[in-house]
């Protein structure tokens, strides 16, 4: 078998060929895998059984491809808003299917294992872009008292299978970062517990020793972006019992990366991963990895936000003095779940030095202030479309007031915030508060921050972002 490394950067270069083209963002519905499931019934290497019913009547599949003895199991989207692993199993089915120079690696894979996908467990929350399902219940803590279908489902697959190794896949807050520094951790792994002091058996020795192997292996595409998630027991949740149940399960959590907030290059980070993965196992290379290895991997820390503004004079109530600002950028679901807008806030505000940002600034010699709203209300939404922004922005303003009580948007597409409510009075700055800022240096406004989103003025640039409404 091909060593690792070597394998992992002909799959690099050559994902292209395989990223399932269908799949082009995280908010794909039910729906849009049906026709993909479909291409592999048609295929002699998958087989392809309905492994039962969400709550609201969605299937749920189970695929199976090799012949071998040694039975792996994957199983994603636990989660409903966790999507990036379930992308890069479609592309690992569209590389099983290709055909050309890994040839002899699919081949040993297939007469070796057999894999087993359950590609999304929770069709419901991926439809409404939720972490829950339909009844509001975690899956993942479901384990014990299966009282949702998909728990069901996915608990009597396991009990069929018996895999020897499991992979749990799921996505994790971008504002871990792998250990105390400023990068995000695009992977987070974990060896489940299987028990609250931590003990280490046979079998979850045997997932520390593959990770330990995957993490050197993927260093070398992402160093310094792997981190290992907290090893805190939970005894409701699948990977945890599963590991305890004698099945090597390795938890994958998709994080950040820098400008790739729909997490096409993370997936691909996926796809890597798991097949370097099938390659060590394969041929029993991560055996040899010490223990030591794992243990070496920096820990996910809570260290980033989406913007961190340092170093600015602040004036309030006849003091000055200099603090950073951090802000923090949520995503809100839109109606149909297949959108959504960003509604941001001031997470924090003093000493940031132990934080970092996906966008970090040293303003030092500059102040900050409080948007303005300008002075001059509009009567329809026509009229600020066909505003001059730069200017706007040029002159401190980050909101117009719209005199439409009957307009229902919940948030502006323009970069300036709307304000219906001509109550609304934002004129200091708060932590909780939408970041709406002005940045001043020698008396000019050289950013503007308008709902989290730092805009230069001077520079006159398309801006795709979006305000609020108030």
């Amino acid at each position: 078998m091909i060593n690792d490394l070597d394998l992992a950067y002909r799959l690099y270069y050559d994902y292209s060929n395989y990223a399932e083209q269908n799949l082009k963002h995280r908010r794909f519905k039910h729906s849009e895998i049906l026709p993909l499931i479909k291409n592999l019934m048609g295929t002699e290497i998958f087989s392809v059984i309905e492994a039962g019913k969400s709550a609201k009547g969605k299937e749920i599949f189970l695929i199976k491809t090799g012949i071998g003895d040694i039975k792996i199991f994957l199983w994603s989207q636990m989660h409903g808003d966790e999507s990036t692993a379930t992308m890069a199993i479609f592309d690992m089915f569209k590389f099983f299917m290709s055909n050309d120079g890994f040839n002899d690696f699919r081949n040993k894979l297939f007469s070796k294992f057999t894999l087993y996908f359950m590609p999304i467990v929770n069709p419901d929350g991926a439809d409404l872009f939720q972490r829950r399902n339909v009844f509001d219940i975690d899956i993942n803590r479901d384990f014990v008292q299966l009282q949702t279908p998909e728990a069901k489902i996915l608990k009597d697959a396991f009990e069929k299978i018996k895999p020897d190794f499991g992979f749990n896949l799921h996505d994790q807050s971008t504002l871990y970062s792998a250990g105390h520094n400023f990068k995000p951790a695009t992977i987070s792994f974990l060896a489940p517990p299987i028990d609250a002091e931590n003990s280490i058996d046979e079998v979850r020795a045997r997932s520390m020793k593959l990770i330990g192997k995957m993490f050197n292996t993927m260093s070398s595409f992402i160093p310094g972006h792997i981190a290992k998630y907290p090893n805190d027991f939970e005894p409701r949740a699948f990977g945890d019992n599963f590991q305890k149940l004698g099945t090597s399960t390795i938890l994958i959590e998709s994080g950040g990366w820098k400008n790739d907030p729909e997490k096409q290059f993370i997936r691909k980070i996926n796809f890597i991963s798991l097949l370097s993965a099938f390659n060590s196992i394969e041929a029993e290379s991560y055996v040899n990895e010490p223990m030591e290895t794992y243990e070496s991997i920096p820990a996910n820390e809570k260290d980033l936000m989406d913007v961190i503004l340092r170093n600015l004079k602040i004036k309030k109530d006849g003091f000055e003095y200099l603090a950073d600002i951090g802000i923090v950028r949520n995503e809100i679901n839109d109606a149909s779940s297949s959108k959504y807008f960003i509604r941001s806030s001031i997470e924090e505000i003093g000493d940031l030095s132990v934080y970092f940002g996906y966008e970090d600034l040293d303003l030092s010699g500059s102040e900050i202030f409080p948007g303005k709203t300008y002075p001059i209300k509009f009567a329809s939404i026509n009229e600020i479309e066909n505003l001059d922004f730069s200017l706007l922005h040029s002159e401190g303003f980050t909101n117009v007031s719209l005199n439409d009580k009957n307009f229902a948007g919940n948030f502006s597409p323009f970069p300036v915030n709307i304000i219906i409510n001509e109550n609304h009075n934002q004129d200091e700055i708060k932590i909780g508060d939408p970041a709406n800022l002005i940045i001043k240096k020698d008396s000019k406004v050289i950013y503007c921050v308008i709902n989290g989103f730092l805009i230069e003025p001077a520079l006159k640039k398309e801006l795709n972002i979006n305000g609020l409404v108030f």
